[in-house]
């Protein structure tokens, strides 16, 4: 047997395998999916190859490097949808960068929690309309065409009486055993601090599922001084924005417990906890918002307000993965907010969530 030989243009890269692209090696084996293909011929008879992608690395890595590339565009553009939404490449390669650099706090609303297999926030407040005896199309009107969670809120609450209320709403928002959605993909991506709205433990299981459990949990309007510490040094905390399911002393839901966190008088308080630390965060860290409708609620409000005071020039990018609205009027009122609270939509097709997921595995690779 003659002595094996060593390729001296073989680099070491190539013969680990290291640059190999794993979905486009994955086209290329499948033997249903004939959009790429990899032949060896001997004549006029096609001889089958055991490994497609293998061969066509190994037999040609600079080739195939340029096609993977190309294969990866064209991925990307779909993913993104860039012939209906132009500006979604630029905005998702700037995004990308931030979170490269370990740059951006993700911002987690309902969406993801209904994702996971918790009621969405919407219907759950129109299903209580008739236990409240509320006038459900006019409360779903109130919801949809103004953002009027909070006061649609405090009239269920006023009805049902706060007792009423608090006794099935921690059980109604219990997550599901065995989570599944977009919101598993955020461990990987952010394994540092998280910050949310909602009231369920849907991140909190999503990142013990990972094996990267949050070693501390803080309130808006608890002691957040730690929160802010936790980004630079890389530990896992996770701000539960306006609260937890069980804690109705440190909860943000009905109409006075907003008043008593963001201010009374129609106004954003910025020496209330929950308002100065949005805008310490606000101004220092990318934000990405996810399944948030960015309503115009006090939240939205909050980071409109920043941005008005310190202007735009002064702020990071801040960056929302969202759906475009069909409606004309609809979309030009969302996007004058979000251009107000200076973020910018990475958007997909109404209804169609699924892409929340595909952009966020986009940002993984």
């Amino acid at each position: 047997m003659p002595p094996l030989k060593f390729d001296p243009q073989a680099t070491v890269e190539e013969i680990a395998g290291i640059g190999r692209c794993p979905r486009f090696d994955g086209v290329i084996d499948d033997k249903d999916d004939d959009s790429i293909q990899v032949i060896c011929r001997r004549g006029t008879d096609e001889i089958p190859l055991a490994n497609p992608a293998r061969a066509f690395y190994f037999g040609d890595h600079l080739l195939y490097d340029q096609e993977a590339k190309r294969f990866d565009l064209g991925e990307k553009q779909q993913t993104l949808n860039t012939d209906t939404f132009h500006r979604n490449e630029r905005r998702f390669d700037e995004l990308k960068r931030a979170c490269q650099r370990g740059f951006v706090l993700p911002f987690i609303g309902a969406g993801m929690s209904k994702s996971a297999g918790c009621p969405e926030w919407k219907e759950y407040l129109l299903n209580l309309c008739p236990e409240a005896e509320l006038d459900q199309d006019a409360m779903r009107q109130r919801l949809e065409e103004h953002g009027d969670f909070e006061g649609v809120m405090h009239e269920l609450v006023t009805r049902l009486g706060e007792p009423r209320f608090n006794l099935d709403f921690e059980r109604d928002f219990n997550p599901p055993a065995e989570l599944s959605g977009a919101v598993l993909r955020l461990p990987d991506l952010f394994d540092s601090c998280a910050i949310t709205t909602n009231f369920d433990r849907v991140l909190e299981k999503a990142y013990e599922k990972n094996g990267k459990a949050f070693v501390e949990k803080i309130t808006g309007r608890g002691t957040v001084n730690a929160f802010y510490r936790a980004i630079p040094a890389g530990e896992r905390y996770l701000l539960k924005l306006h609260g937890n399911l069980d804690n109705v002393a440190e909860r943000v839901l009905n109409k006075a417990e907003y008043d008593d966190a963001y201010g009374n008088d129609g106004n954003i308080h910025f020496d209330r906890p929950v308002p100065k630390l949005l805008r310490r965060l606000y101004t220092s860290f990318s934000f990405l918002f996810l399944g948030c409708s960015l309503a115009y609620d006090r939240t939205i409000q909050t980071f409109a307000k920043i941005a008005q005071d310190v202007g735009a020039d002064s702020l990071p990018h801040h960056y929302a993965i969202l759906p475009c609205p069909a409606d004309p009027v609809r979309k030009t009122k969302l996007e004058q907010r979000l251009a107000d609270a200076h973020i910018s939509a990475i958007w997909y097709p109404e209804g169609e969530h699924n892409h929340v997921e595909e952009i966020l595995e986009l940002l993984t690779y």
